[in-house]
């Protein structure tokens, strides 16, 4: 391998852990969103609940 085909490689791996390093993160620090209730108390939105889930 030449040494640019090496650097290239490099850098793909370093860009691809590092965005898997940076989501991880990124879940753990984030707070989880609220349910949101509408004015009887309903449940408009629960992000608990999968999406396409009936």
């Amino acid at each position: 391998m030449s040494p640019v085909a090496i650097l290239l490689m490099v850098i793909a791996i370093v860009l691809v852990w590092g965005g898997l390093v940076a989501a991880i993160v990124a879940l753990r620090v984030l707070p989880e969103p609220e349910v949101e209730l509408d004015a009887n108390g309903n449940v408009i939105d629960d992000p608990s609940l999968g999406t396409g889930m009936w």
